[in-house]
């Protein structure tokens, strides 16, 4: 029960690069298209025929991913840029990072229906549960040291944990944020 939290992982890494190169608005909407890849998923490996219905409520999402990520292409081709804008090519490359991290997380939750249909399906709590808990253990062990280990503007790291937990200890601001984060969340 690992593999959700596997895909999860990936999903958010390549997500978060994508960002780096995108507004916050074209992130949210790109990560829409989602959709579109669970719908052929689900038809075509799954095998599970979907309505009409669906495959309107899915060319509408197809639309929309066109239009928005095209907008992001146009708007960072044009003349008017400050100087934190990315190129037209960084502009593309966060929609193409965006889009395989939706492809990823498609590939999770239908990897998730197929594990909760099986012959002994895995109760869905029990399966967010294991992907909370390895999503934890593959965070501390795996991503942590390899963001800690990669150069970068953060002490010398691209993740400093150490100096993440020095301000998490030391900013009553930081403090609340996590906690209404956190109540939030659950």
């Amino acid at each position: 029960l690992a593999i959700p939290a596997i895909f999860d992982l990936a999903a958010t890494a390549l997500c978060m690069m994508g960002l780096q190169y995108l507004d916050v608005s074209i992130y949210q909407m790109l990560r829409g298209s989602g959709i579109i890849f669970v719908a052929l998923m689900k038809q075509h490996v799954m095998k599970e025929h979907l309505q009409k219905f669906h495959w309107v409520g899915v060319f509408w999402n197809v639309i929309s991913v066109v239009i928005v990520g095209g907008t992001a292409l146009l708007a960072s081709s044009s003349g008017e840029k400050d100087d934190s804008a990315a190129s037209t090519s960084q502009t593309f490359l966060g929609v193409c990072l965006m889009m395989a991290g939706a492809f990823v997380q498609a590939v999770q939750f239908v990897f998730e229906e197929h594990v909760m249909k099986m012959d002994v399906p895995a109760p869905p709590l029990l399966l967010i549960g294991m992907e909370g808990f390895w999503g934890t253990v593959l965070s501390i062990t795996v991503m942590y040291p390899i963001g800690y280990f990669m150069p970068g503007d953060d002490h010398g790291s691209y993740e400093d944990p150490f100096n993440t937990w020095a301000m998490l200890m030391n900013s009553k601001n930081i403090q609340l944020a996590f906690i209404l984060y956190f109540f939030t969340i659950f």
